[in-house]
């Protein structure tokens, strides 16, 4: 099985205001895969087994907090499925390295190379669905239902099945391969899973009606062709698999020129613009950002550069202007992209979130607190990018040592969404300006707020609150050692 390998640092934006750890809550999750499967099978459930990672995971949270929390949807799931949750969250102790063995075992086999991925299967573990990452724009009805097509697919599937088990010859192989047509759509594609999802996980299957129909004739072309095609895309994407070792070394000017020799070979167009963006992330980590600046306005001159590839390029462009103190020109970079972009509602909130985040310690801060005031000025309030946008303007304004107004941001905030992040914001406004009472009450109710953490199955909440506590403790002595004479 090839999984296919790109940086991290560039497969997605960062969000600083991310959704705030609480207290795990929602499904009954379980935590030991084997555990889980056992129960499945007695009381004759599914399993819907969540690969996440709390804390470091922008989506994962935003999916926990919007569905998986949601009571409807414990209701309606918990009727047909058994909860496991394989959060990639992991300590030092022997015990924690034998969890992570175990985990990324799970990982490998189950073709789940980012987070969230949701992966539902049949008590036996065999997959019929994937519900890879999490877009805010879908409801909980929206998951419901894609949950509700998945099941229907299985249902087909099993029907076929069972209809095939009393055929024999063509009529059973072309019912086996009827079943797999019915899930296809739901596994996904080799791009997506970083392997041909059929031959992966219905081998046997697949072997079977290749014996049954002595490999010849149109069911048998089917599974030949798409055999060949696994073929091809190993060879164009094993370059990918070659990188890990150069990022375990951290060694990014082998793998720059590692980058350089395969692109003189490769001709795969897809798979070459992946290299270029794995390319570019090198530099960066290597901290050449002349060189990464250089290499984004190279590619973005080529007029054969795809769509996807010339927004991220354009978005590297701006991160290594702001990286070389090249602000002015950074800003107007983006405000240039925000007049082309018109009216385009999703696509203006995506470049505001982004160069909120790229001024955010960078810019002037009286120019990162009117960036974050037009970004907010275009959402609706209690949305996330209006979170987002409070976020920031209230960290700017904090910077600029506008507390009073800092503090009145962050109350518009804990009024939509009352989190101990944003709690100790208003906190530090507070001692900020000497009203320690009201500090003191605030900080007393982020540490009840965090005090279910302490004691979370999730590594990652217990960290939290070990963060969260001591931060509570600093402000707390902060005031303590205000008050004593000198």
């Amino acid at each position: 099985m090839m999984s296919k390998w790109i940086p991290l640092t560039l497969a997605c934006l960062f969000h600083l205001v991310a959704v705030t750890v609480n207290a795990a809550t929602g499904p009954d999750w379980i935590r030991d895969f084997e555990k889980g499967k056992q129960i499945a099978k007695s009381e004759k459930k599914d399993l819907f087994l969540l690969f996440t990672g709390h804390g470091w995971c922008y989506h994962c949270e935003l999916l926990d907090q919007a569905i998986f929390q949601k009571q409807e949807f414990v209701d309606t799931m918990s009727k047909q499925y058994v909860f496991v949750e394989l959060d990639f969250n992991f300590g030092n102790t022997p015990e924690e390295k034998k969890r992570e063995t175990r985990f990324r075992q799970l990982q490998s086999h189950y073709l789940a190379p980012g987070a969230p991925t949701v992966v539902l299967t049949d008590s036996d573990g065999k997959p019929y669905a994937f519900l890879t990452g999490y877009d805010n724009k879908t409801s909980l009805q929206d998951y419901l239902n894609l949950v509700t097509t998945a099941q229907k697919a299985k249902t087909k599937r099993d029907a076929l099945f069972t209809a095939a088990a009393a055929e024999s010859g063509t009529s059973r192989a072309n019912l086996l391969s009827h079943a797999l047509d019915s899930i296809r759509p739901q596994l996904g594609d080799i791009d997506e899973r970083g392997d041909e999802p059929l031959l992966h996980f219905y081998k046997d299957t697949v072997e079977e009606i290749l014996d049954l129909t002595d490999n010849t004739g149109s069911i048998a072309n089917k599974y030949i062709s798409l055999r060949n095609s696994r073929t091809a895309w190993i060879a164009d994407n094993a370059v990918f698999d070659k990188l890990k070792y150069f990022d375990s070394q951290k060694d990014y000017a082998g793998a720059i020129k590692f980058v350089d020799e395969s692109l003189k070979t490769i001709k795969n167009e897809k798979v070459r613009w992946q290299l270029e963006m794995t390319r570019q992330a090198y530099l960066e980590w290597g901290d050449q950002f002349e060189q990464a600046l250089a290499n984004c306005q190279r590619l973005l001159a080529l007029d054969e550069i795809p769509e996807d590839s010339r927004e991220a390029f354009l978005n590297r462009e701006a991160f290594n202007l702001f990286r070389l103190n090249r602000i002015d020109e950074g800003i107007a970079h983006i405000n240039q992209r925000l007049r082309d972009a018109g009216s385009d509602k999703a696509k203006r909130l995506k470049l505001f979130n982004w160069q909120i985040q790229l001024m955010h310690n960078r810019a002037p801060v009286e120019k990162s607190i009117e960036a974050c005031q037009r970004y907010r000025n275009e959402t609706k309030r209690g949305t996330d990018d209006w979170l987002q946008a409070t976020y920031f303007l209230a960290l700017e304004l904090r910077r600029a040592e506008r507390h009073l107004q800092a503090l009145k941001v962050i109350k518009e905030f804990l009024a939509e969404d009352r989190t101990s992040y944003q709690l100790l914001d208003a906190a530090e406004s507070l001692i900020a300006l000497k009203r320690d009472q009201e500090a003191a009450d605030v900080l007393e109710e982020a540490r009840s707020l965090i005090q279910p953490l302490k004691t979370s199955p999730r590594k990652s909440e217990v960290d939290e609150y070990q963060r969260l506590s001591k931060t509570i403790d600093k402000l707390t002595r902060s005031m303590s050692n205000r008050s004593v004479p000198q």
